[in-house]
């Protein structure tokens, strides 16, 4: 009788172990499920971040696009859009000579101008008309040199998580990938003037031209040293 008790209660021991070690395996299985669960969740998280970043760019692109034609409706030449702004003030054109054709004024535009610091570095957007965007197979406007450069917004340095995202937003080029124009582009300040000698913005020097077609999107000028990615949306087709 003794003896039967003692294999009785190793039997018993034996079970529980048994027992415990399948709660151990299962609590780990779990942990395992739910840490990826949580990783899905977060990365999630990120991407609607970047989306809403994303539109943020992309609505205040248009609304400037749609501020010009507006303008142009009333009568302001292109050659008269004056992108003035801050104190003291920067991007003035001087063939601007009224508030109704500056883009950030009640009289004209009525726009606010913004600079959106926690999307790059701080460095303030670019108004330019020295380049014509996309290539002679599928530019925005046209790409005759000085009558067809395109008056374009950029965003030097934009954050590359969020340039990858607008990017796959406006299926611009290969996703996870920023086209990239290795022959420079012109940054020069809109003065009312449309410089003959503006090079395309393309995306290198060889096809895929992925920027064709594409009002807006992000690419990486690499002629510079250190490169220098950018937002860029065309406010006026030419």
């Amino acid at each position: 009788m003794h003896t039967r008790t003692n294999s009785a209660h190793t039997d018993e021991r034996g079970n529980a172990l048994w027992f415990i070690l399948i709660g151990v395996v299962l609590i780990g299985a779990l942990t395992m499920i739910l840490s990826r669960g949580g990783s899905n969740v977060e990365q999630s998280g990120n991407v609607e971040q970047l989306r809403v970043k994303s539109s943020q760019l992309l609505r205040y692109g248009k609304s400037v696009q749609i501020a010009i034609e507006q303008m142009k409706l009333r009568g302001v030449s292109e050659n008269d859009i004056s992108f003035e702004n801050g104190s003291p003030a920067t991007n003035v054109n001087a063939k601007c000579t009224n508030t109704g054709c500056k883009i950030f004024d009640a009289g004209g535009g009525g726009l606010t101008y913004r600079n959106f610091e926690s999307l790059n570095d701080a460095t303030p957007w670019i108004f330019t008309g020295a380049n014509n965007v996309g290539t002679t197979a599928g530019p925005i406007g046209t790409t005759a040199a000085g009558s067809g450069n395109d008056l374009v917004m950029l965003l030097p340095n934009t954050n590359q998580a969020l340039c990858l995202q607008i990017n796959r937003d406006l299926n611009v080029g290969t996703a996870g990938t920023i086209p990239v124009d290795s022959t420079g582009i012109a940054t020069t300040a809109f003065d009312g003037n449309f410089p003959a000698a503006g090079p395309i913005i393309i995306d290198g020097d060889g096809a895929p031209f992925e920027l064709d077609g594409h009002e807006a999107g992000c690419f990486t000028d690499s002629a510079p040293d250190p490169d220098i990615t950018y937002f860029y949306y065309v406010v006026l087709a030419r």
